[in-house]
């Protein structure tokens, strides 16, 4: 229903961000119209996404504002996404924003959010496959979302911070983004080795 693996989801439960309940044996069970709630805040705006963090909610206010923005929208990577499925990748950006605000502020394990982070590169590379995208294109997207997490370290940074905490964050930013771009091009990688293509 989300399109989340189980351990984003775990780590979403932790933060308080999806309620949860632990059976007698210690399994964790979520409600039925908690899934439903969720997906329908990630139809309704961007703004609504499971995430939190003031480098993600600056990041996705900077992504909204541009996406609003007419000559995103004639951008080619974004024209040939069918509505359809556009709020099924904008799950995946909600999970990078998290993902990312979790890395720079060190919560969770460092290796367990890059894995998770190639993971959801790869995802995301077999559905913008799926759809038809070509590399360009699929590239364009995931530098828009990276650009608006860069970029959204401005609206983030406070007037205590120094310039290395500044570039401390954008290292980690770079890091985590990193991984996920691996997982894009990996996932395309498998797509042209099934078909027996040469790479783009």
């Amino acid at each position: 229903m989300l399109q989340v693996n189980e351990v984003t989801l775990r780590r979403w439960a932790d933060r308080g961000l999806i309620r949860s309940f632990r059976t007698p044996g210690g399994h964790r069970r979520f409600a039925l119209e908690d899934l439903h709630a969720l997906t329908e805040k990630a139809q309704s705006t961007p703004a609504s996404g499971p995430t939190s963090g003031s480098l993600a909610d600056a990041a996705l206010r900077h992504i909204r504002r541009r996406l609003n923005q007419r000559t995103v929208a004639q951008q080619p990577w974004y024209e040939h996404i069918p509505d359809s499925d556009r709020t099924r990748l904008r799950l995946f950006g909600y999970r990078l924003l998290a993902l990312a605000s979790d890395f720079v502020t060190g919560h969770g394990r460092r290796q367990q959010l890059l894995t998770e982070a190639r993971s959801i590169g790869e995802e995301y590379g077999a559905e913008a496959s799926r759809l038809g995208l070509p590399v360009e294109h699929a590239t364009q997207a995931f530098a828009f979302f990276r650009n608006g997490l860069v970029e959204g370290l401005q609206e983030a940074a406070s007037h205590e911070d120094t310039p290395a905490d500044v570039y401390r964050t954008w290292r980690h930013v770079n890091t985590i983004t990193d991984e996920v771009f691996q997982g894009i091009t990996r996932s395309y990688d498998r797509r042209f080795a099934a078909r027996k293509l040469p790479p783009p």
